[in-house]
């Protein structure tokens, strides 16, 4: 995967966190299709992650039919972009809990004041 996409994937990651939790499933279907096609990726192995059972990389690869470089780079790039898994990503990844994401949800809703307040 190309660097410019997992710098879109690290950006977006608070979106992406808010996106999957708080977008009703059936809203999500229907949105999806318009996200660029990194953003499609990494909601896809989000919801690998957020099963609740942890899961290697190999077996994340093989639920979202990918190669597992592809994988391991989206899942860092989502690390590094603020996101929190509860295991160690060394021997398996699964998303923490909604609860422990606070940083990513407080700063999105930083965010969107932000966007708010400029375009008054």
């Amino acid at each position: 995967m190309n660097q410019r996409s997992l710098e879109k994937i690290r950006s977006a990651t608070p979106f992406l966190l808010w996106f999957h939790c708080s977008v009703p499933q059936e809203t999500q279907q229907v949105i999806r299709h318009y996200l660029d096609e990194p953003y499609q990726l990494a909601l896809k192995l989000i919801e690998c992650c957020s099963d609740s059972q942890p899961f290697t990389i190999k077996e994340i690869a093989q639920k979202a039919s990918l190669h597992t470089g592809t994988v391991r780079q989206v899942l860092n790039a989502l690390r590094s972009g603020g996101m929190l898994f509860a295991l160690s990503p060394t021997k398996s990844w699964q998303l923490a809990k909604l609860s422990e994401q606070g940083a990513i949800q407080g700063k999105l809703e930083d965010d969107v004041a932000q966007v708010l307040q400029a375009t008054k």
